[in-house]
C-alpha cells in the first residue's frame, strides 16, 4: 500500500470508527434507529457489536503499519490480540443480531456470511503468526482488515442511496453484500498485481 493510500485508509478508519461511537452520548433512538430495538431484544449483543467494531476498525491501521511492525514489534503484537479480541466480540454480536434484523433475507445473509468471514480470516491469520509462518499470516490478516473496512465502504456506499431516496433498510440490500465483497475483490486485484510486477516496479 502506497503511503497516500494508507492515510486515506487511516483517516477513513479513525473518523467511522468514531462516529460509530455516536451511541455512547446521544440516544439510539435518534442516531441509530434501525438498530435501536435490540437495546431490549439483545443489548449485550448490541453493544458487543457497537462497541467491538469500531475498536478493530481504529486498531486496523496500527496493525498495517510497518512502521510500527518493525520499530516497535511488541506493540504490533499486543494490539493485534486487541484487534483480535475485538473481531471476535463484534464478530459473534453481529452474526447473533443479523437473523433478527429489519434487513430483507438477503440482506441478512450478506451480513451473516460477512461475520463468519471476519472470524475465519482474523484467527487464520492468529493462528499462522504463533506457527511462525509470517508470510501468509500478513496476508490472511489483510483479508481480516479488508472485512474490518467494510463499515467504511458500506457507508460510502449508502451515503449515495439515502441521497437518491433509500431507506437505511432497502440499502442493506447492496451495502451487506457490496461493502466486503467490493474490499476482498480490489486487495485481490492488488495482490496479483504486486505478485506479477516486474522487478523494482511500485
Amino acid at each position: 500500500m502506497t503511503r497516500p493510500a494508507y492515510w486515506i485508509f487511516a483517516v477513513l478508519s479513525l473518523l467511522i470508527a468514531l462516529s460509530s461511537l455516536r451511541g455512547l452520548v446521544a440516544p439510539l433512538s435518534l442516531v441509530m434507529p434501525n438498530m435501536a430495538h435490540f437495546l431490549t431484544e439483545a443489548p449485550w449483543r448490541l453493544w458487543g457489536h457497537i462497541l467491538g467494531g469500531p475498536l478493530a476498525l481504529a486498531l486496523a491501521p496500527l496493525q498495517l503499519s510497518v512502521w510500527l511492525r518493525q520499530r516497535w514489534p511488541r506493540a504490533h503484537r499486543w494490539s493485534g490480540r486487541l484487534y483480535g479480541a475485538a473481531v471476535l466480540i463484534a464478530g459473534l454480536a453481529g452474526m447473533t443480531l443479523a437473523p433478527t434484523s429489519d434487513a430483507s433475507n438477503f440482506a441478512r445473509i450478506g451480513f451473516f456470511v460477512l461475520g463468519v468471514l471476519w472470524l475465519v480470516t482474523t484467527f487464520t491469520g492468529i493462528a499462522l503468526a504463533m506457527r511462525g509462518d509470517l508470510a501468509r499470516h500478513h496476508w490472511w490478516m489483510a483479508r481480516s482488515i479488508a472485512l474490518t473496512f467494510a463499515a467504511v465502504t458500506l457507508r460510502l456506499i449508502m451515503g449515495p442511496l439515502m441521497a437518491s431516496g433509500w431507506s437505511v433498510a432497502q440499502t442493506y440490500d447492496i451495502t451487506a453484500w457490496g461493502s466486503w465483497m467490493l474490499n476482498l475483490a480490489i486487495l485481490e486485484i492488488w495482490q496479483r498485481k504486486r505478485k506479477t510486477a516486474p522487478e523494482g516496479a511500485a
